[in-house]
């Protein structure tokens, strides 16, 4: 994590020093008057004892949670990373509960990965992928596959596909933060503008700018608030 800038960093300092203020911006955004945070692990071999979020074992405690996980390996390499949340919550609302995953970005460098898997790893992936578009009506464009440029999107959207077979509510919220450290090797956008511009590419070349079946909402934060 680096030290005054960087996603990381601002999320850290939005939920631990603007705790009431970040929780006021998610609320308003998703419609919800409630929120309760997990906490991450921790790794005493890490110099900063702290363990990520990875996979799904925050849905554990879930009902059908040994099914979803069946599915889960069965659909996903098991082997290499695996997904890593910046913050993870959740919301009940009139006895329904609504799990909130967070992915947090500072630079445009944030939003562009390709997959990297091995190749039957990523055989598996594509087949998986493919299958999740289908299911929410999007049609992967020939010379834009999902396991190249904006993977890590392509992955939080079969996550969701995934909950939401399994009879678990979920939303994805991504936090684009405004006025980031600029230099000469990243680009942090310093107006929602310049966030939207890119990811109006985005959303393009994964064929999602009219998907109304992807719960996917933005949340652009000030990193001088």
């Amino acid at each position: 994590m680096a030290l005054g800038y960087g996603s990381e960093f601002h999320l850290l300092r939005w939920t631990g020093r603007h705790r009431n203020e970040f929780d006021k911006r998610v609320k308003e955004l998703l419609h919800i008057d409630n929120i309760s945070w997990v906490d991450f692990d921790f790794d005493k071999g890490k110099d900063i004892p702290d363990k990520e979020l990875v996979g799904l074992s925050f849905l554990e405690n879930e009902p059908n949670y040994q099914e979803l996980l069946s599915n889960w390996k069965k659909e996903w390499p098991q082997k290499g990373n695996s997904m890593n949340w910046d913050l993870i919550g959740y919301t009940i609302q009139n006895g329904i509960k609504t799990w909130i995953l967070i992915e947090a970005k500072a630079h445009l460098g944030e939003l562009s990965q390709s997959s990297g898997a091995s190749e039957n790893s990523l055989l598996k992936i594509e087949k998986t992928l493919l299958k999740t578009a289908e299911n929410n009506r999007i049609a992967i464009i020939e010379d834009n596959p999902w396991t190249e440029k904006y993977y890590q999107l392509a992955n939080r959207i079969y996550v969701l596909d995934l909950l939401k077979r399994s009879g678990i509510k979920s939303k994805l919220v991504n936090i684009y933060f405004i006025g980031d450290m600029i230099s000469k090797n990243r680009k942090s956008p310093q107006n929602i503008k310049e966030w939207s511009d890119e990811i109006k590419k985005m959303k393009k070349y994964l064929n999602i700018e009219n998907s109304e079946l992807i719960d996917i909402e933005n949340l652009y934060l000030e990193v001088d608030k």
